[in-house]
């Protein structure tokens, strides 16, 4: 019997999901990466250099601690080999924006968004505010257990390191291993206490021969059930794994839809897909 094919998923697609897409990625090495834009990079970047330290400034109400950044590099960290429900291999691979280090020795999971979180002109935004802590609830468990088994095998993480892909000395990759499972040591997670969303958005701007941007933002708890999500991940690789394409979303044939993807309308062609093995 052929042993499972072992997948290898990023906890950021896990948010605003799609079957379809996921299952072309991942099989048929088809998808829309879209384009990077660098100031995307640079908001990022000063959102996390600014609650660095003491988890307080996060939210008062949050248990003592300090807010530590988990990138190195601006590499990503594979998990170990973890198994769903259905006992089929997979790993985790990506890097989340902050990790809490409390002082009882426990962790929190931290992700920003930039994202508007309330209606400047007061309106009831709580709804629309729920449904993007639903989204992104997957995406933050992902992180979870990616920190709590971080992958230390030095043959593993030699073989793919970005230096041995792209043929650097040994000296240079065997350097680059080294510091990256120090700094494992430093952010590995023993126990999660808390996973939470850091909703940040342009508030308002003054000029002083410069533009200033005011940010205000805003912390929400997000409830923290292991369980549940193993099960999601399962129905997740149930799709991965299963020999048919997955339907297209109905809002994705719609054409008038702010979420609607072209690439499942001008280049799906189910009788040409060539499945990638392994």
């Amino acid at each position: 019997m052929k042993a499972p094919k072992v997948y290898t998923i990023s906890p950021s697609e896990l948010s605003y999901r799609c079957d379809h897409c996921a299952h072309l990625k991942h099989n048929y090495e088809l998808q829309n990466k879209g384009v990077s834009a660098g100031i995307t990079g640079e908001l990022d970047s000063i959102q996390k250099k600014y609650f660095l330290g003491d988890c307080k400034k996060i939210d008062m109400n949050l248990p003592d601690g300090e807010v530590i950044d988990p990138d190195h590099k601006n590499e990503s960290f594979f998990s170990k080999v973890l198994y769903d429900n259905k006992k089929r291999p997979f790993r985790l691979k990506g890097k989340g924006d902050a990790l809490i280090a409390f002082k009882d020795k426990t962790s929190g999971i931290i992700d920003y968004k930039t994202s508007k979180f309330k209606d400047k002109k007061g309106a009831d935004y709580s709804i629309d505010l729920l449904k993007k802590i639903k989204e992104y609830t997957p995406q933050l468990h992902g992180y979870d257990l990616l920190y709590s088994n971080l992958e230390t095998d030095k043959k593993f993480l030699t073989e793919n390191d970005r230096g041995t892909k792209q043929g650097w000395k040994k000296e240079t990759i065997d350097r680059r291993v080294k510091e990256k499972l120090e700094k494992i040591e430093e952010i590995k997670v023993k126990k999660t206490a808390l996973l939470g969303l850091v909703f940040v958005y342009p508030e308002d701007f003054s000029d002083d021969n410069k533009l200033n941007i005011h940010f205000s933002y805003q912390f929400k708890k997000v409830d923290f059930k292991p369980k549940k999500f193993l099960e999601e991940l399962t129905n997740y690789f149930d799709s991965l794994h299963s020999n048919e394409v997955p339907p297209i979303p109905e809002k994705c044939k719609d054409t008038t839809n702010r979420t609607h993807c072209w690439m499942h309308n001008y280049f799906f062609d189910e009788k040409k897909l060539q499945r990638k093995n392994g």
